[in-house]
């Protein structure tokens, strides 16, 4: 992966079941955007959609670079998702 590749820290899980998380969250290397597939880093497999961005209580659809805001993901992977973990984008097939 390039170094400026956008990324999505994961700073805390407030709340996950085995497809569907709530996070605060970090937009690394560019605009984190609604609708954007990620994948988990190894060990784990899976991927999650980022459904859901909020920002100081209001809905967005996109978060910008270096800023931190909630989210919800949802997918296979979505209950293995820890803090301090960085997910890259899904190169697409």
């Amino acid at each position: 992966m390039a170094a400026d590749t956008h990324r999505l820290l994961i700073v805390s899980v407030e709340s996950a079941d085995a497809s569907r998380a709530v996070c605060v969250v970090r937009s690394l290397y560019g605009s984190a955007r609604v609708g954007t597939t990620y994948q988990l880093p190894s060990p784990a497999a899976g991927t999650v959609e980022l459904t859901e961005i909020e920002w100081y209580g209001q809905p967005r659809e996109v978060l910008d670079e270096m800023h931190h805001g909630k989210v919800c993901l949802v997918g296979s992977g979505a209950g293995a998702l820890r803090a301090e973990e960085a997910l890259a984008v899904q190169e697409p097939s």
